[in-house]
Formats: structure tokens, C-alpha cells, sequence
């Protein structure tokens, strides 16, 4: 064939119709990305997106989109290699590690915690337990509560929150496989256990093990003293604009900064293009086997013989996995894990029937389910979910009442509070701002806070939980007699309100 002959052959190739099933795929794919691309830009124009994504089916990427900064005073824009802390994403990673050593035959699922650390408390707890949140230990937030308090500038280690766990000894929420509560605790643990039985530091067993195997060349476990990814936060209703969090003062506003350090239920960084690697890896049997892999994707099953399931829907745990499934037919099966801390949101989101991944990180505390949820249904010809693109107007109130005091924060929410186009009122936002200005450093705080939750009592008369808050702040400022009334006022309402009345017996007997 000549030369020319063959450009001829090549064009006839190039320009050859396709066969109607690939038009017919290519203009279903078309469609698919474009609803996606239209409800993710309607998201960024309202700043609920601030991240990037990635869709794929079949193994193949079909989206991928980057909106915002990843560094907002750099003006460092999002990308696909963008660094990221995976925040509870981690719990996947440390649950792989700990089936890789099951699968060496090193560790045993049924295996108690004591068989491997001879002091833990707890001796019927097993590794399963651990790997399902159905441990029963305590909080891992609330049994380090106490100390935090005394010692709000110390980065606290695993073994500091082991030791703690230890000497507490506090008895267990539920017997362990009764009841599944979720508790990074659990995860703290597996990592030590991971530890200890490969006798190498986590971080260095994850990257031999996992991330290499995976490809994963840009992920890492941060330790500690390891700067954080950036990430940002509007830390009260009353703040104007979005604040990085490390720059805030974490003894003034909640920033997760004491557990900051923990490996196991967190601190694994990763890209958009690692993890999209991570889930071929997952998918190609690279890291774990298939049958350790439906197991992992598998609901857990209590001791009263029962699946476990959330409420009325169909989710549930597996090893390192929310495990759910669609109620309607044809059934599909899910699988995901998503991660929160201040200022940051992720989610690795798995349709195992029709194979295909969304992968999702937004560095501005933006709700990353509802994301999740959306996309997934655009991709298999559903409705998104209907997303709340209007301001909220208790922010509007509550700038306006630092910034202006309270006659012009009325007036400009007496302005605007019929304009439903475009603004929303919520009864536990404006709850959260009367807090928000109880707990701020202003120095007419205490007036402002009780204006917040008295516009509260007015907006929401019926709510036992409004006229509490109210009491609790006269309580603070000292008006006693009205506190008590407002404490009466919500146990009418709100007839399990135990600590009000406890409150207004601690009142009565003062004032006596």
C-alpha cells in the first residue's frame, strides 16, 4: 500500500460512523457529565463547592472538574494533585493494613485486643469489633475532654490517649457487637495494632504496603508535627468571611486541634489522582484479596443474629466501609467513606453494580454527601437532591448585630425575612449563633447573645429547646428569676428536659 493509500485508509477510519450502540454510549456519557457539570457549577457559583472531583465509570474517567483556591492568600488554585488531609477517609487505608495481616495470617479477625496488648481493659473486645465500630469503647473525644481542658496546647500522641484509656477504665457504652456507633477510637487502636505487628512505625507500613502497591506516589501519613493541609472555616455565624483554620486561636474556636496528631482514624494526605489509583488498585486485587474484599464490603451482623442498619435506611458498616443499597429496583450496591474535619470534607464513593467511582475533597467545611449523593444519582439517570443555594439569614443578623448593634441587625432582618427567593431561616443556625456569641471574646457579648436567643423564642414559639437556650444565657448574665421562667417555659414544651429542671431546682435553692 502506498503512502498515499494509507492517509486515505487512516481518514476512511477517522471519519467511519461509529456503530449506533457506541453513539448511543458516547451521547448517554455526554449527557451524564453534562447534568453533572451543570449542578457542580451551580453549587460553585454559590460557593458550596470548593474542591475537585472525579467521576469515573467502567474504569474509565468520564469528569473531572477543579473549582476555587486551594490556598485562598496564595490564590494557589484547586487541582487533581492538589494535597489534601483525607480526614476519616484514613479508615479504609488502616482497615486494608490490618486485612493484609489477616491475609499473613498474622492477626486473626477474632482475635481479642488483650491477645496482642495484655493490658487493655476490655477483654472481650475483638479485632472484627474494632474494624465495625461495634467495640463499645468509649469516645475517643469525650474520654479526652477532661484533658484537653487542662492542656489546650498539647498535640496529644497514641499513647497518651491509650494510657488515658488504661487508667479511666470507664465502662463500655454497649457490650461489644450489641450496637455499632461510630469512634475513632476504634481506628486509633487498629493502627497500634498494625504497629506493633509488623514492628515498624504506621507510617512506614502503609507506604511499603499500600500506598507503593497503589501507586500512590503523592500520598503519606502526617504525624504531628507535620504541617497540615490548608483548609477553611467560618468558625461562627457572626464571622463576615471564611478563615483558615490554622490560623485560628483553637482555644477560642473548635478546630480539632488537641487530636489533631492521630494517625489511624485520620492524617492520611493524598491527591485526586492518587486515590482515583487507590481505587483501581482496590478494584485489580492489589492490596487485599477478593474474598477479604467482599468481607470488607460486607454489613455487619450484631449478636442478636441482625444485620445492623441506620434507622429506616439500608446503611450500614463493613471493615473501613459504609455499606448501602438502593431501595428500589433494579438494586444497586454502594460502598464509601467520607471524612470531616474543620474546614475540610472528602468522600471516596464506590457504585460496586455498575462500577463506577466519584472521588471528592472541598477545602471550605462544605457538606460533601449531599455531593455524593447527587452525582451518584446523575450518573445512573436520577434527580439530584434538592440543595439549599439561599443565604442564611441568621448570618445576615449575625454580622449585622456585631457589626451594628441590635436595632440594626432587627431592621435588617425585619428587611429581609420575607424574601424566601433568596433567603432561609433555621431555628438550630440561629440557636447556634446565640452560642457562638456566649463563648466570643466581644465585649457587649452578653447582650448580643441574649438578643439571638430571644429572636429565637419569638421565631420559634413551640420549641422547647429555644426558650432552654434563652435560660441558659439569662442564667449566665445573672437575671435568675427570668432564667427560672424560661427554664418553666421549655420543661411545658419539652417534658424530658431534664437538665432545665435540674437547673431551676439549682436556682430555687440559691435564691433561698
Amino acid at each position: 500500500m502506498t503512502t498515499n493509500a494509507k492517509y486515505k485508509f487512516l481518514l476512511f477510519i477517522l471519519w467511519m460512523p461509529l456503530p449506533f450502540s457506541s453513539f448511543a454510549q458516547l451521547n448517554s456519557t455526554q449527557s451524564k457529565t453534562a447534568r453533572i457539570d451543570s449542578f457542580l457549577t451551580v453549587l460553585a457559583d454559590h460557593h458550596l463547592f470548593n474542591g475537585s472531583i472525579l467521576v469515573a465509570e467502567q474504569g474509565k474517567i468520564i469528569y473531572q472538574k477543579s473549582v476555587g483556591y486551594a490556598d485562598f492568600n496564595r490564590h494557589l488554585k484547586n487541582t487533581d494533585t492538589t494535597h489534601f488531609n483525607l480526614a476519616s477517609l484514613s479508615k479504609p487505608f488502616t482497615a486494608i493494613a490490618v486485612l493484609q495481616l489477616v491475609k499473613k495470617r498474622k492477626l486473626n479477625l477474632d482475635d481479642a485486643l488483650t491477645t496482642h496488648f495484655p493490658d487493655f481493659p476490655y477483654p472481650t473486645i475483638t479485632i472484627r469489633h474494632l474494624l465495625t465500630h461495634t467495640s463499645g469503647l468509649p469516645s475517643l473525644e469525650r474520654q479526652e475532654d477532661d484533658y484537653i481542658n487542662h492542656h489546650p496546647d498539647e498535640l496529644i500522641s497514641s499513647k497518651t490517649v491509650y494510657a488515658h484509656l488504661i487508667e479511666q477504665k470507664k465502662a463500655l457504652v454497649n457490650q461489644p457487637g450489641n450496637d455499632w456507633r461510630y469512634n475513632n477510637m476504634n481506628y486509633l487502636l487498629l493502627a497500634m495494632l498494625v504497629e506493633k505487628i509488623a514492628r515498624m512505625p504506621f507510617a512506614d507500613y502503609m507506604q511499603k504496603s499500600v500506598f507503593i502497591p497503589a501507586g500512590m506516589t503523592s500520598t503519606y501519613v502526617r504525624s504531628g508535627n507535620m504541617p497540615n493541609t490548608t483548609r477553611y472555616t467560618r468558625p461562627t455565624f457572626y464571622f463576615t468571611s471564611i478563615h483558615n483554620v490554622d490560623s485560628l486561636d483553637h482555644n477560642q474556636f473548635y478546630t480539632y486541634y488537641q487530636l489533631g496528631g492521630l494517625a489511624g482514624p485520620s492524617n492520611v494526605v493524598s491527591t485526586i489522582q492518587d486515590l482515583w489509583r487507590f481505587d483501581r488498585a482496590l478494584a485489580a486485587g492489589k492490596l487485599i484479596s477478593p474474598a477479604l474484599m467482599k468481607a470488607a464490603f460486607s454489613p455487619v451482623t450484631l449478636n442478636n443474629g441482625k444485620v445492623y442498619r441506620a434507622g429506616s435506611s439500608t446503611r450500614s458498616y463493613g471493615f473501613g466501609w459504609t455499606v448501602y443499597h438502593s431501595k428500589t429496583e433494579p438494586v444497586n450496591n454502594f460502598v464509601f467513606h467520607d471524612g470531616h474535619i474543620v474546614g475540610l470534607t472528602t468522600f471516596l464513593h464506590r457504585n460496586l453494580t455498575n462500577d463506577q467511582t466519584i472521588i471528592c475533597y472541598d477545602n471550605t467545611d462544605n457538606n460533601p454527601i449531599q455531593i455524593m449523593i447527587s452525582v451518584s444519582n446523575l450518573l445512573n439517570g436520577l434527580s439530584p437532591l434538592k440543595i439549599e443555594s439561599r443565604q442564611s439569614l441568621v448570618r445576615v443578623y449575625g454580622e449585622a448585630l456585631v457589626a451594628k448593634g441590635p436595632d440594626h441587625a432587627t431592621s435588617r432582618f425585619n428587611e429581609l425575612k420575607d424574601d424566601t427567593v433568596h433567603y432561609y431561616i433555621n431555628e438550630l443556625e440561629m440557636n447556634r449563633l446565640g452560642f457562638d456569641l456566649m463563648k466570643s471574646s466581644l465585649p457587649n457579648h452578653q447582650a448580643l447573645t441574649l438578643e439571638a436567643f430571644k429572636l429565637n423564642t419569638i421565631l420559634y414559639p413551640k420549641s422547647g429547646n429555644t426558650y432552654d437556650s434563652y435560660a441558659i444565657a439569662l442564667e449566665q448574665a445573672g437575671r435568675s428569676e427570668d432564667a427560672v421562667a424560661m427554664y418553666r417555659k421549655s420543661i411545658a414544651l419539652w417534658p424530658d428536659n431534664e437538665d432545665g429542671k435540674k437547673a431551676i431546682k439549682r436556682l430555687l435553692e440559691k435564691k433561698e
